[in-house]
């Protein structure tokens, strides 16, 4: 019951990495507030989570919209009175090589990525204050340092989440943490129906040169954001976990 007494916020909480992370953290003690777009899923998300016993409150709307960000806020703090740990995992996962990339979907990855990260670490501040302090874990991506094809775009907004949590990790500290995990290929829902109709290749062509030669579970991904969210990891901050089979070592 590692987080027992703190109250969290997790994005893209439906399905997933986001999923996932909500789980680890339900099941160690943690209240939740879980966010993702899609209602009925994020509703059948809330019900098996308060199956371990603890407060969950699900909020459906795209934190991409700052006025969204400010409404999953103040959920928790109303609903269960304060917020330690922000964990945001909420994003899209563009395969398409530039040329092919109409100007909707750049601006999709921009919001669902970058801007959602943001939105939700300015909201989210205040509070964190008001507390005395907590922590923030954005997500990242090995795309964001491994020139992919097709992955260009989503690399780009990933990178960016890297540079704005170095950067806001000097603005908030001493209080606040503020680290990133760099995710490897997973087996996402989302990543087994891409596989099926990319014709780039994208994830594939990762996978292949990984030293341990397969994807991540979601739990595993999850397992280093609960680390960075932990007292464990209470001198770490402004740092990007590498969780990514060895895809880059650093």
């Amino acid at each position: 019951m590692e987080f027992a007494g703190k109250s969290v916020i997790v994005t893209g909480a439906s399905r997933g990495i986001g999923l996932a992370v909500a789980r680890l953290f339900a099941e160690r003690g943690a209240s939740l507030v879980i966010v993702a777009r899609d209602s009925q899923r994020l509703d059948e998300a809330r019900r098996e989570l308060e199956a371990f016993g603890t407060r969950v409150v699900a909020v459906a709307g795209d934190v991409g919209l700052s006025e969204t960000a400010e409404r999953v806020v103040q959920a928790a703090a109303r609903e269960l009175g304060g917020i330690d740990i922000l964990a945001n995992i909420a994003g899209a996962f563009p395969t398409a090589n530039v040329e092919n990339t109409s100007d909707a979907q750049y601006a999709e990855a921009i919001s669902a990525n970058l801007t959602s990260t943001f939105a939700m670490c300015r909201a989210v501040l205040l509070h964190l204050r008001a507390r005395g302090g907590g922590a923030i874990v954005n997500m990242s991506s090995t795309a964001a340092r491994l020139p992919t094809p097709g992955l260009a775009v989503y690399g780009a907004t990933k990178a960016g989440i890297e540079a704005f949590s170095r950067a806001f990790a000097v603005e908030v500290a001493p209080n606040i943490r503020v680290n990133t995990v760099s995710a490897g290929p997973t087996m996402t829902e989302t990543v087994r129906a891409l596989m099926e109709v990319d014709e780039t290749d994208a994830v594939e062509t990762v996978t292949r040169a990984l030293p341990l030669r397969r994807l991540a579970k979601p739990s595993e991904i999850a397992e280093a954001v609960l680390f960075l969210a932990s007292d464990r990891a209470s001198f770490v901050t402004g740092q990007v976990l590498h969780a990514n089979g060895g895809g880059i070592m650093a």
